[in-house]
């Protein structure tokens, strides 16, 4: 068929027609309008339409007359399907007759069979249930002959009950599993078994209480056994203990109770007849009663908590032991499904929350109540020990005791706001001798003895207060460590360090600000010995204290180190006055302050004894600090003997007169530093090297240059000392002492060894060698140079 429309069809519109939602009348309405409106005329309208249904009927002629044979074949196509589909049609009737007859065959059969069947479920049913009446009526006839025995007798033992017991529970797992509502044999019988077991139940809780009083563990477990035969034990063992907890929570707070205790108070009165309110906290007159009544009650409530605690971990303890015999799983472990946890953790834990509950309610309703408990918190701790240590000693503990210490520590939790309170009235109670003891401003005195005396023993106190508890004794600790660093900070703000504390210069007396210091070091001295002493009765905290207590020797050092290092300071530059000795000739006799020593002493040496005897009386002779202040006084000697040897090694040019001057000196020195110790307990042999030095150099002057390298007679003399005297005994004009070479003066080079390291110095010494110059020359070096070289290569491994 043609898709080309032809001529008179291009004049035509037929898309309105081809609309799915044509309608006839529409069309029409709207062509008649249109007429009327003026815009068509009708009969033109209809005159296209005639002319288009014309149209239309030829071309479908036409189509018709091509397509002839084709619609023939179409004909006949349809006729073939049309016996098809009657064929099709006759087999779906006969498959419909053979359903109907398969059905009417076995649709009665199967009505029968159900029939049947659920006549026979009914009567399993009925035989079941029966069979479960009968078993009941027989479990009950097996109660009434055990009741029946029961009652014949004066009094029933715990077997009989116990067997009652497994009945009871066996009627109630059969109660249970089948259902006899409306069967009256049963339900007659119900009640009657209710008060059985109501009457089993009573007498298992009694035997209960009574087993735990008398802490009859067989009673408790045979009354467990009752209980969970008859499926109440975890129900009963919880409300057992909701029961004690709920008693201790009304303990605590009636032995806490404002009110109950100023009655008792005013009852153990003097007889005077209080005009105070009730719940009021006490007068001053009536606060010694009233700590009494505090801690009497508190001991109360201690008791009963261990009373309870005992009665809660006996009969864990059994529950523990008993077992279901079905399932091997222990009582406890059932009870302990429905706490969440075991049946002592569960105690402390509700325990600790009441008990901690009703202390801040007790503290807010009296502040008297709150002073009492943080103040004497130890004798808390020591109540809670005691405590525990009852539980230890009557064997009341949970399984192999290893819940002890985590109940100790839940209750100690519960009074943790008291220990803080406590610690922080502790800290004060040692803040405040402290503070008076060392006093600042304008009127500010060293401590006297008696204020050392009163800060150490108020630590004391609070040590020993605190060693009921090792933690206790833990944060006490840890206090006094804060109290003594506020002690060093204020013994540090009182020390003088102004420029007349640290003068040595002149012969007057020491000036106010250092006899201040002095005073003040002495105190601190007398504080730090007093505390290693007291620290000896406490050894569990010696270790966390002992770093303090050393703080306050460093502030003692602190304070006298710039007077020590100025008095070494003026005994050097005395010393320093040797450089314009002469020791190249013999010098004229002069006086001598040794008898030994006249006719050989310097006058240098003579100006150090006396500036040493003014140090000793003005300064020295104050350092009462036991073994610190003989340490000081060693310092101050060793330091003298290695400046002189510094010194006296440099001496240049140096005769055998010279030598004999100096041993001369030797012996003066000796003499000197000999008296000084001596007064302060000392020897010159506990100078240790450096006196082993000043020997040997007595010894070195003497001998003969070759003999300067052998240990025997030069190991104790220190290696610079012995390589100056080697440069010293040279030509004066091949070797010179390292200072000569830099245009430095001994004081100069005195302080540049002090502040450099052996490396150094000894670099510096071989710049003093002509080892270079001796190589380029082809010269021979000097034997002292020679010396040098093989006594740093001996004792230091420095190669050339």
């Amino acid at each position: 068929m043609t898709n080309t429309l032809t001529e008179p069809d291009l004049y035509i519109d037929y898309k309105v027609f081809l609309f799915s939602n044509f309608d006839p009348k529409v069309y029409a309405n709207s062509t008649i309008n249109e007429s009327s409106d003026g815009e068509n005329d009708i009969t033109i309208s209809l005159a296209k339409l005639s002319f288009s249904i014309d149209n239309l009927t030829k071309q479908l002629h036409d189509e018709v007359v091509t397509h002839f044979e084709d619609l023939l074949l179409q004909v006949a196509d349809i006729r073939e399907l049309d016996y098809t589909l009657k064929v099709v049609r006759n087999g779906i009737e006969n498959l419909k007759k053979s359903l109907e007859s398969l059905q009417t065959k076995v649709h009665t059969p199967f009505t029968q069979i159900k029939n049947y069947t659920i006549q026979l479920e009914r009567l399993q049913t009925a035989i079941e249930l029966l069979r479960r009446v009968y078993t009941f009526m027989d479990i009950v006839t097996r109660l009434e002959i055990q009741l029946a025995e029961i009652d014949n007798i004066n009094s029933a033992t715990m077997a009989q009950y116990e067997l009652i017991a497994i009945i009871i529970g066996e009627l109630e797992v059969l109660l249970k599993d089948a259902d006899f509502e409306g069967i009256e044999i049963v339900e007659d019988q119900l009640p009657y078994i209710d008060q059985i077991k109501e009457r089993v139940r009573d007498e298992a809780v009694d035997m209960l209480h009574n087993g735990i009083k008398n802490k009859d563990e067989t009673k408790i477990a045979s009354s467990l056994r009752i209980l969970h035969s008859i499926y109440e034990l975890t129900d009963r063992v919880a409300k057992f203990s909701d029961d004690i907890l709920e008693n201790l929570s009304l303990t605590i707070h009636n032995g806490l109770d404002v009110v109950a205790i100023q009655k008792e108070v005013r009852d153990a009165g003097t007889g005077q007849k209080a005009m105070r309110r009730l719940g009021v906290d006490p007068i001053s007159g009536m606060a010694t009663l009233w700590t009494a009544a505090i801690w009497k009650r508190m001991e109360i409530i201690m008791n009963e908590i261990g009373d309870s605690c005992s009665k809660i971990y006996i009969l864990e303890r059994v529950l523990a032991n008993e077992k279901d015999m079905t399932n091997q799983i222990s009582f406890l472990d059932e009870v302990s499904k429905i706490l969440d946890s075991g049946l002592v953790q569960h105690f402390w834990k509700i325990l600790s929350v009441n008990f901690e509950k009703e202390l801040k309610e007790s503290s807010r309703g009296s502040s008297y109540i709150q002073q009492t408990l943080v103040g004497g918190y130890p004798k808390l701790l020591c109540l809670f020990q005691d405590f525990f240590a009852r539980i230890e000693t009557n064997g009341v503990e949970s399984k192999a005791g290893e819940f002890q210490s985590q109940a100790y520590l839940v209750m100690l939790h519960s009074i943790s706001s008291y220990e803080t309170g406590y610690s922080a009235r502790s800290v004060t109670r040692m803040y405040e001798p402290i503070n008076s003891a060392f006093t600042t401003g304008l009127l500010r005195s060293s401590p006297s003895k008696n204020d050392i005396s009163n800060i150490v023993k108020i630590i004391s106190s609070e040590l020993e207060n605190a060693k009921v508890d090792p933690q206790l004794m833990k944060t006490i600790a840890k206090n006094i460590i804060k109290s003594l660093n506020h002690a060093c900070g204020k013994a540090e703000s009182m020390s003088s360090n102004d420029p007349s504390a640290y003068q040595v210069s002149g012969n007057g007396p020491i000036t106010f600000s250092q006899n201040s210091n002095f005073e003040l070091v002495s105190a601190i001295y007398f504080l730090y010995q007093s505390l290693w002493k007291m620290l000896e009765d406490y050894p569990d905290v010696f270790e966390i204290i002992s770093e303090s207590i050393e703080r306050l020797k460093k502030v003692m050092f602190n304070i006298m180190t710039p007077l020590i290092d100025n008095i070494k300071k003026d005994l050097e530059t005395t010393m320093l006055k040797i450089s314009k000795e002469d020791f190249s000739r013999n010098q004229k006799s002069k006086p001598f302050l040794h008898p030994q020593a006249e006719a050989q002493c310097s006058p240098y040496m003579t100006e150090f004894t006396n500036r040493l005897r003014y140090h000793q009386k003005e300064f020295l002779s104050r350092f009462s600090f036991g073994q610190e202040g003989k340490e000081w006084i060693k310092g101050i000697s060793k330091r003298i003997l290695y400046f002189w040897l510094l010194q006296a090694s440099m001496m240049r040019p140096l005769s055998e007169a010279g030598k004999l001057k100096l041993t001369g000196d030797i012996t003066q020195l000796e003499f000197s530093l000999n008296q000084l110790l001596a007064e302060h307990g000392l020897s010159l042999n506990e100078l240790g090297q450096e006196y082993k030095a000043l020997r040997a150099f007595r010894q070195l002057l003497f001998l003969d240059t070759s003999q300067l390298v052998s240990t025997q007679h030069t190991s104790a003399v220190p290696l610079l000392i012995l390589l100056h005297h080697i440069i010293v005994r040279s030509p004066s004009n091949t070797l010179q002492l390292p200072h000569k070479n830099f245009g430095w003066s001994e004081a100069e080079y005195s302080r540049w060894l002090d502040e450099h390291t052996e490396v150094e110095w000894i670099d510096l010494i071989r710049g003093t060698l002509h080892t270079d110059e001796s190589k380029s020359s082809g010269t021979e070096e000097e034997p002292e140079e020679a010396l040098i070289k093989m006594l740093l290569k001996e004792r230091t491994g420095v190669e050339f």
